[in-house]
């Protein structure tokens, strides 16, 4: 069964370029998403690096936030693939309560896990050539910081797990609700741009 020991094993290993899952995982679905995760979330973590980089002019930076657009896309597919791996795999069914249910979904706790991985390879890296003493001390404290936010996400992922597989808790798999890719209301788009600017404090200045 899935938990955040898998989870973060699966992580770690791609981070440091080394095989995430053994033969016998290799078929499992729910491991190879886990594993593209952190992978979109990677490379989305360097395009934003790129996009910071406004010497490299403004179509640079136009062209790199158009490929964040789309690895954004392919970051949320994922976290709802993730969730309907999982709520087929636990058998997980709405329940009639409200309060058994969780608006953060399991896919949600692996986008976030990804992240803060992300956090941590970054900051170890930095860590390994600072030299500055008082640079290292709070890039040290950052790493605390977010070691105790994995540990605390990492009983809570467990606990959740478990709340669904004894069917105590529930949450939903959330519905696409895409609008600026549908060419058939980009005129209204517009229209609502130039509503905006003419409703500006700024429109009738000059």
């Amino acid at each position: 069964m899935l938990n955040s020991k898998i989870i973060l094993k699966i992580f770690s290993d791609f981070l440091d370029n080394t095989v995430s899952v053994s033969d016998s995982e290799s078929e499992d679905r729910t491991l190879n998403l886990v594993r593209s995760s952190i992978e979109t979330n990677q490379k989305q973590w360097k395009l934003e690096d790129l996009a910071r980089k406004k010497e490299l002019g403004p179509e640079h930076v136009a062209k790199t936030k158009q490929e964040i657009d789309k690895s954004n896309q392919i970051r949320n597919d994922l976290i709802r693939e993730i969730d309907i791996a999982i709520t087929n795999h636990m058998r997980v069914v709405q329940l009639d309560s409200i309060e058994q249910f969780c608006s953060e979904s399991p896919g949600m706790i692996v986008d976030r896990f990804a992240i803060l991985y992300i956090k941590l390879s970054v900051i170890r890296k930095l860590l390994a050539v600072i030299q500055e003493k008082d640079l290292i001390k709070e890039y040290k404290e950052k790493e605390k910081i977010i070691l105790k936010q994995i540990s605390l996400l990492s009983s809570f992922l467990d606990l959740y797990f478990d709340k669904l597989k004894h069917g105590k808790i529930f949450f939903e798999i959330q519905q696409p609700v895409k609008l600026y890719n549908d060419k058939r209301i980009e005129k209204y788009i517009g229209v609502l741009d130039q509503r905006t600017r003419n409703d500006s404090p700024n429109a009738h200045l000059g």
